[in-house]
């Protein structure tokens, strides 16, 4: 890989955590692609559906006033210019502790390469697609000569938070083998695994930040395109949320979620698991 350049870190940079070989395993990252002029209003708005603070702001100029800001599992991907169809049809960021470490673990599901492995002002990057078609940007922060880690403002928001997840659909036969290969791409254990007692026989499965939902009913059927879960005990005072279907709702940015309400066992992670780091575009 090529060195990149020094920089000079802009006033607005910052980073809970520089050095991703810190992370006890993988963050996966939901990825919002905005515009640079609504950046501010954005970051502010996950952080009052989420009730966490952002916990990194990259700005990296050199690639067409790029701009990126992580707030518990999104990753907001601001641009001046107009995104790359292979941006647009990137699913997944992945903070990794090691991008070497991660491509060995997805050579062995069979993932392929899209882009090798080059330097970036953060650290490194690669893109992969997964066996089920899946785009994953994988990113390795190391911090800046000088670089130290910036703890996010913490703030009092008055009310819980909604968990945030990235959401995959999938028919029932391929519920299994979706939820094996993710445990083995992302090298994380199934956290919490139900079926609930519904006529169309929903599973459900969490692999880190990842929400498999495995039905051949409505939850799949009509909104097999949804890419976000909200995972809430008030489904219906969601800030910023709006009502576009079944169980499904719009936020500010235009994302589409499914509501879930944390009743039914989808239990919460704490603030601190989310806070680590995040990752790059600038591709």
């Amino acid at each position: 890989m090529s060195a990149v350049p020094m920089a000079a870190l802009p006033d607005r940079w910052f980073r809970t955590t520089p050095d991703s070989a810190l992370l006890a395993r993988p963050r996966l990252l939901a990825r919002s692609l905005i515009d640079v002029a609504v950046l501010d209003d954005r970051i502010r708005s996950y952080e009052r559906l989420t009730a966490t603070p952002a916990d990194l702001r990259m700005p990296i100029p050199d690639f067409g006033g790029l701009e990126l800001a992580a707030v518990g599992n999104m990753l907001l991907i601001a641009s001046a210019r107009p995104f790359t169809a292979i941006q647009r049809q990137t699913a997944y960021s992945v903070i990794v502790p090691s991008l070497d470490g991660a491509l060995s673990r997805l050579n062995q599901v069979g993932a392929t390469v899209l882009e090798p492995p080059e330097r970036i002002l953060p650290g490194s990057r690669a893109r992969v697609r997964f066996p089920d078609g899946a785009i994953a940007e994988l990113v390795e922060h190391r911090p800046n000569p000088g670089e130290q880690p910036c703890p996010p403002q913490l703030r009092e928001t008055g009310r819980p938070g909604v968990r945030l997840l990235l959401r995959k659909a999938v028919s029932r036969s391929m519920f299994d083998s979706l939820l094996r290969l993710y445990e083995t791409a992302l090298g994380i254990t199934c956290d919490t695994r139900l079926r609930l007692d519904t006529p169309d026989a929903v599973e459900l499965a969490t692999v880190g930040n990842l929400l498999l939902v495995g039905t051949d009913g409505p939850e799949f059927t009509r909104a097999p395109h949804v890419r976000l879960a909200l995972v809430t005990s008030a489904p219906q005072d969601i800030p910023g949320a709006h009502p576009c279907g079944h169980r499904l709702v719009q936020l500010d940015d235009g994302s589409v979620a499914e509501v879930w309400d944390s009743a039914i066992g989808l239990t919460s992670m704490s603030a601190a698991a989310a806070r680590s780091t995040a990752g790059t575009d600038a591709s």
